[in-house]
Order: C-alpha cells, then structure tokens, then sequence
C-alpha cells in the first residue's frame, strides 16, 4: 500500500468508528478473515447492518444471515471460538408486533448458533423466517445484498429497504423512521 492507500484506510476506519465501537470493527474483520476463502453467502443484519449505513442505532452484537448450507459452513470455519450447535429453532423477538393496534408476539426460526470473537456475540441464522403469533410463517429470508466497504473489505449487507419493509410488517414505526431518513438523504447503493 502506497501512502494515498494507507491515508484512504485512516479516513474511511474514522468515519466507520465514529458510528461503530472498534471491537465490533475487530470481530467482523476477524470474520472476514475466516471466511474469506470458503466461498460462503453471508450477509450482516441486525443493528451492525444498520449502523454500518449509518443508521442511528447502537448494536450489541453481530448478526449474520446466511443459508442453511452456509450455516452448516460458517460453523465449521469458526471452530475455535467453541460455537454452540447448530439447531434448527424457534425464537421469541424480545419485542412485540404492533398490528391494527394490537400487540403480538413475533418468532424467528432459523438454523442457528452463536459464539463469541474477542468478547463480541455472533450470532448466525441460516434460512430464517418471522411469524406473527399464530399466523402462517413467512417465506424464508431472500435478498441481493448490498455491498459497503470495511477498512477495504467488501462486506454484504441486508438492503435498508428490506429492513425496512420487515419493521413497517411488524408495525415498528420508530424503526421504519430511522431507517428512512436514511434511505431518503442518501442514492442507492451501486450492487
């Protein structure tokens, strides 16, 4: 790397860390690192996902979305950092839909695990849906990511849009509301 380079990395690693703490910086660039050569479809979701497109929202983990293939290969690249199992399970959303002005509960299932890199969560869901209380569950998780670059690494992210979409579905105004002051200041990103 040339001196321009290296002065690029400065710029863009400051304006990342001032919206992003450096551990969750340093886990998911560990991440690449494992999976760099295996080949595997993988995007970050949750709040990492959204702060990384500048989202004013501060996460307290790493969330992954992957294939239920990719699970099963994201679990055998990370075996020393002890991940749990990978099972096929149900989870309740620690918050409720908001539907016609009524609560329910919200459940994702997806073939999961979880572990840790320096300290941070992980957690990996593989072919995840959502339902509504009782309701029929919804189709499994599928979009075109949308790329961003970390410190140089191009890295998958869930489209705003579709977190956007999910959030109206599930009646999380608040949510919707900061994901779409950013999709409005910014053009699309070139896929």
């Amino acid at each position: 790397m040339d001196t321009t380079d290296i002065e690029k990395v400065k710029e863009q690693l400051s304006r990342i860390l001032a919206v992003i703490e450096q551990p969750y910086v340093n886990a998911l660039l560990t991440l690449h690192k494992k999976l760099a050569k295996q080949n595997i479809e993988w995007a970050v979701t949750g709040e990492l996902g959204e702060a990384l497109r500048t989202v004013q929202v501060k996460p307290d983990c790493i969330e992954i979305v992957t294939s239920k293939k990719g699970a099963a290969q994201i679990f055998l690249a990370v075996q020393e950092y002890g991940p749990t199992g990978v099972y096929f399970q149900t989870q309740r959303v620690p918050r409720n839909a908001e539907v016609g002005g009524k609560e329910y509960p919200v459940y994702m299932r997806s073939h999961y695990f979880d572990f840790a890199v320096d300290g941070i969560k992980v957690k990996v869901y593989g072919d995840l849906q959502f339902k509504i209380a009782d309701w029929d569950w919804g189709d499994k998780l599928e979009f075109t990511p949308e790329f961003i670059y970390v410190v140089g690494l191009k890295t998958a992210v869930v489209p705003l849009q579709v977190k956007y979409e999910i959030y109206q579905n599930l009646g999380w105004e608040d949510r919707a509301e900061k994901i779409n002051q950013v999709i409005n200041r910014r053009p699309p990103v070139p896929r």
